[in-house]
């Protein structure tokens, strides 16, 4: 699992540009109280290690030495939320069969709000280090697979304009613009460098009550994907519903939808459906409807495809603390469902969601699963380095800042794929103990050659506050994936242990150890490593 937080990373040729568009920004702004946080930092982490492979002889053992100097920037106003950090980290190695290295991180992130949130407009960029392909390595790091690492850069904007919340009128129109490039790492990944564009427009407009008067909504979106090595997509969306009460809490409605893909190649289908059926209020805010409907689904180079069937659609929010909403229905590619739901209780949180998607894979690394919020340390690089707040009035500390975390897939290019996935997160915060743990489930089907993969992934995390000055935690990370196109099933596993201790408040001090394993049907792919390392912070 890979976790991704509204802090964003940008490459230093980005800098430039972003700093003007956040003066420019901070400049228009009226006077308003700000925040702003300027946290210098020193990182030094030693490493021992020992890796085993099955197709190399002997054991690959080393030392290494971390520096990482970083600064952090942090301003938070009434309208205007800004995050910039710089990161360095330089690696020598005691290792014949490693030469050291040096990377520059940067995470940008600007988001401007206006008018009580109706107006909202953000810029973000990253620059990072990564693997692309999970068949080389799932767990590989900086530390002892740099050379495997892909150099991933991004940049983008959003503008949001939606009307209060209170008004009879629910509009929003959404313009999202993304761009990526992933450089070929040493070792070859089996993927060449590329880079894509993304461009997206969304637009709702609905009534907001559902039962006193005539509700409808419409909604649609155009989205477009210029892939560098591969033939651009094209998606358009549209969906409609209308209702008639027939009492406060019993409703005709009729309902539409429309969908059209292209690829510019053979992947063309165009979708639409129409039918009818009953709604019925449950409570304040709950419903459920369910219709009758017919559908003509049209292929490329094959003959129309017409179908009945019965679809629903419901929003369940029997308390404040709980709500469950989902979909069951029919696109081109058959079948299709969605669910979200959440509990929120003082300890305990649950999030679920399914859903499925067709999207190039870097466009789905940014359709992520909302696992909440979380108080992360400053140098958080994954979920595991966080943990939920033990209750709603948590002030975070010196170092540590509210993160909204998120879910993302674990492959990265530019095929076009059928993505089906399922997520279950809990979370439990109380006293000294917290637990977080992440079920989830993915069907990638790739539309463009044919071929399939799945994914089972289990991540658990605790942690135990022995006092305020020190903690212990320990993580679970289980990936089973079946590479079904090339005969191919992974057992991927991470063990770790660390324990963490505040020195003053300027300093801190960590002990950890990990094991990964990767145990594969194809013996040649087999391999582990067991690490241990000493890390020291000292925040200026």
């Amino acid at each position: 699992m890979v976790m991704a937080i509204t802090m964003a990373q940008v490459k230093l040729r980005s800098v430039a540009t972003a700093s003007g568009l956040l003066i420019s920004v901070l400049v228009a702004l009226p006077a308003v109280a700000v925040d702003t946080q300027i946290t210098p930092q020193l990182r030094t982490s030693s490493y021992a290690y020992q890796i085993d492979e099955f197709d190399t002889d002997g054991t690959d053992e080393g030392l290494a030495l971390a520096v990482s100097p970083s600064i952090d920037f942090l301003l938070t106003s009434k309208v205007l939320q800004t995050r910039f950090s710089w990161q360095h980290e330089s690696l020598f190695y005691e290792d014949s069969q490693r030469s050291n290295r040096s990377y520059d991180e940067f995470d940008f992130s600007n988001v401007l709000s206006l008018y009580n949130d109706r107006l909202t407009w953000g810029i973000n960029a990253r620059n990072s280090y990564q693997v692309r392909n999970s068949q080389s390595g799932i767990f590989n790091d900086k530390i002892t697979a740099g050379g495997e690492l892909s150099e991933a850069t991004s940049y983008g904007s959003f503008l949001n304009l939606a009307t209060a919340s209170y008004s009879d009128l629910d509009a929003a129109l959404r313009l999202d613009y993304s761009h990526s490039e992933y450089d070929r790492p040493d070792i070859d990944d089996g993927l060449p460098a590329f880079d894509s564009d993304s461009y997206r427009a969304g637009l709702l407009l609905a009534s907001r009550d559902r039962s006193n008067t005539t509700f409808w909504r419409l909604e649609g979106s155009v989205s477009r994907t210029n892939r560098q090595e591969l033939t651009d997509y094209d998606s358009r969306v549209a969906q409609a519903l209308f209702g008639l009460p027939l009492s406060s809490r019993l409703s005709i409605i009729g309902r539409g939808s429309y969908e059209y893909t292209d690829n510019n190649n053979f992947y063309q289908n165009e979708f639409s459906s129409y039918g009818g059926g009953i709604e019925l209020k449950l409570g304040r805010v709950s419903w459920i409807n369910v219709s009758i409907n017919r559908s003509t689904t049209r292929r490329f180079e094959q003959e129309n495809e017409d179908n009945t069937y019965w679809a629903t659609a419901f929003y369940l929010a029997p308390s404040r603390r709980t709500s469950l909403e989902g979909t069951y229905d029919r696109r081109y590619f058959g079948r299709t469902a969605s669910l979200a739901g959440q509990y929120n209780i003082r300890a305990l949180t649950i999030r679920l969601n399914v859903s499925d998607s067709v999207q190039t894979q870097t466009s789905l690394d940014r359709e992520q699963l909302d696992l909440g919020i979380f108080v992360c340390p400053d140098s958080a690089a994954e979920v595991t380095d966080c943990f939920r707040p033990p209750n709603a009035n948590y002030t975070p500390q010196p170092g540590e800042s509210f993160q909204q975390v998120f879910d993302v897939g674990v492959e990265l290019d530019q095929e076009l794929v059928l993505r089906r996935s399922a997520s279950l997160a809990l979370g439990y915060n109380k006293r000294r103990l917290s637990i977080n743990m992440l079920l989830n489930a993915t069907d990638l089907e790739y539309v463009e050659r044919n071929n399939e993969q799945s994914s089972r992934s289990v991540s658990l995390r605790t942690g135990w506050r022995f006092s305020e000055r020190s903690s212990i935690n320990a993580s679970l990370r289980v990936y089973q994936i079946d590479y079904q196109f090339a005969d191919r099933e992974d057992d991927n596993i991470l063990m770790s242990v660390g324990y963490d201790m505040t020195l003053s408040e300027q300093s801190e001090m960590s002990l950890s150890l990990r094991r990964t394993e990767r145990n594969s049907n194809i013996d040649r792919f087999n391999g582990s490593e067991n690490r241990v390392w000493l890390t020291y912070i000292y925040s200026f």
